[in-house]
């Protein structure tokens, strides 16, 4: 999980920091923790990092205060949980327009802090069972399993297909990558993905009609369905969406 504060009193900051890392290593977690000085300093170091799951944000700061950073960094895209750090405690309408999950009243208590991490860290976990993490050398991108059409081998490299923000209106996208399949294929079980044949599986999810020979997905695509599979594929989708309606 990454943290990041943004707190201008240092000695503050250090204690935080202290209280973070003592809760990772009594829940036993690895986790990374950055820190910032200003509004200012976040917005300019922070812009090529990958996105922070939890910013505990002071908010009286300099000229930008911590409401005025969430804003602009909702506005910018920040889907991460956000929780301010005050000596007042009359902001809770502020908060509701940025999706704040807590105000932790300052001086900081080791509980009160533990508390919001630990309410945090459950929705990363639960988010991080629902992502794929594609790994590109340094590169990591998250990608929700439901945005996910299909994964197919192509030769040495593995090809997925998806499409973001829904099949009406939401936008295609591929990426390829040199790696094994059957390996990048592990990370799918239980995922609602099905094996049509060697080298492909496809989200049920994404899945429009079924023949003896074929699979017509949501974005118009037919893949072929090995044979002799169509009654496992069919019992399968009948499964998937069983379980859905639950």
């Amino acid at each position: 999980m990454r943290i990041a504060i943004c707190e201008d009193d240092k000695a503050s900051r250090d204690f935080e920091i202290m209280l973070i890392h003592q809760w990772a290593e009594k829940n036993q977690l690895k986790i990374i923790v950055d820190s910032y000085s200003s509004a200012e300093n976040f917005l300019f170091e922070s812009e090529d990092k990958i996105e922070y799951d939890l910013l505990l944000l002071d908010i009286q700061m300099g000229k930008m205060n911590g409401f005025e950073l969430a804003k602009v960094l909702r506005n910018r895209g920040f889907s991460g949980e956000l929780a301010f750090l005050t000596g007042i405690m009359d902001y809770a309408l502020d908060g509701y327009e940025v999706g704040a999950v807590r105000y932790i009243l300052k001086p900081v208590k080791e509980q009160n802090l533990f508390n919001v991490l630990d309410l945090v860290y459950e929705e990363f976990r639960k988010r991080a069972e629902e992502v794929y993490l594609l790994e590109l050398g340094s590169d990591v991108t998250k990608i929700p399993y439901s945005e996910i059409i299909y994964v197919e081998a192509r030769g040495h490299y593995v090809h997925l297909c998806g499409c973001a923000g829904g099949m009406n209106g939401g936008k295609f996208f591929e990426k390829e990558w040199k790696a094994s399949f059957g390996t990048v294929s592990l990370d799918f079980e239980g995922h609602g993905f099905f094996c049509l044949r060697r080298g492909l599986i496809v989200n049920l999810l994404h899945v429009q009609k079924i023949t003896k020979s074929e699979c017509v997905l949501t974005n118009g695509e037919v893949l072929p369905v090995a044979r002799n599979n169509y009654d496992n594929l069919n019992l399968a989708f009948i499964e998937f969406y069983k379980e859905k309606s639950l």
